[in-house]
């Protein structure tokens, strides 16, 4: 795969073709697999439609097993990638069912990576208010690795803590689930040098990907949607 360069398409194909020990950081979010979350009620319908994320070409409706099964798979292949300096930056949060919750750290601690810290995005909110339960206003972010330690780090960073209050963007680029570009810049600030190689293999409307460019930093980016690819392509192109 060459660098600088919007791929559409599967993301677990594309990572085959990369050789081992190439990328220097990854930046990503999966879509969370929250179908069961969103509300059939009547009388709810319009508020659930509101608040829920919904994606252009990922149904995000598996069941937890195939789901899981899935993301250790993707995390080892992120990992083989991965140079022995690198680091993956993988934001998720934790997934209520039934009053019971499932953390990412079940399926992460099953991979291949050495799990290095967890940041708390503090969001400030939540697209769906629940009174059932304390108001979760936060995700995560696992800092993993290949290795523990002897990676990429620019100790500069070490300002941010470990708590990013950062706030979310809304609805943009027809994408209810970007990531904030100042979210992206700390992990490229943090763990990357000029023209390392940043990656996502989720790269949606293209957040990491531009942020990588407007870094001096190579860029490679995957997703399955057309339509996402295409506005992550103009975002560089004209630097929006």
């Amino acid at each position: 795969m060459e660098v600088n360069k919007i791929y559409c398409g599967d993301n677990m194909e594309y990572l085959k073709t990369l050789s081992d020990n190439t990328i220097d950081l990854i930046v990503t979010s999966p879509n969370y697999n929250n179908w069961r979350n969103k509300r059939t009620q009547a009388n709810r319908k319009l508020y659930w439609e509101r608040t829920n994320i919904t994606y252009d070409n990922c149904a995000d409706k598996e069941d937890d097993e195939t789901y899981e099964a899935k993301q250790v798979q993707i995390i080892n292949e992120m990992i083989r990638i991965l140079k022995p300096t690198g680091t993956i930056c993988y934001n998720h949060k934790d997934r209520i069912f039934n009053f019971e919750v499932k953390s990412p750290l079940e399926w992460i601690l099953k991979t291949n990576a050495k799990y290095r810290q967890r940041i708390t995005w503090d969001r400030g909110g939540m697209q769906a208010y629940n009174p059932v339960r304390f108001y979760r206003v936060e995700e995560d972010i696992y800092i993993l690795g290949k290795e523990a330690k002897n990676f990429t780090w620019n100790k500069e960073a070490a300002k941010y803590l470990s708590i990013w209050k950062i706030a979310p963007n809304r609805n943009i680029y027809k994408h209810n689930a970007t990531f904030p570009e100042e979210l992206v810049r700390r992990c490229v600030e943090a763990f990357t040098n000029k023209n390392d190689i940043v990656l996502d293999p989720y790269n949606g409307t293209g957040t990491t990907t531009k942020v990588a460019h407007d870094n001096g930093r190579k860029y490679i980016g995957i997703d399955n949607s057309e339509r996402y690819c295409k506005i992550a392509e103009k975002r560089i192109n004209e630097n929006l």
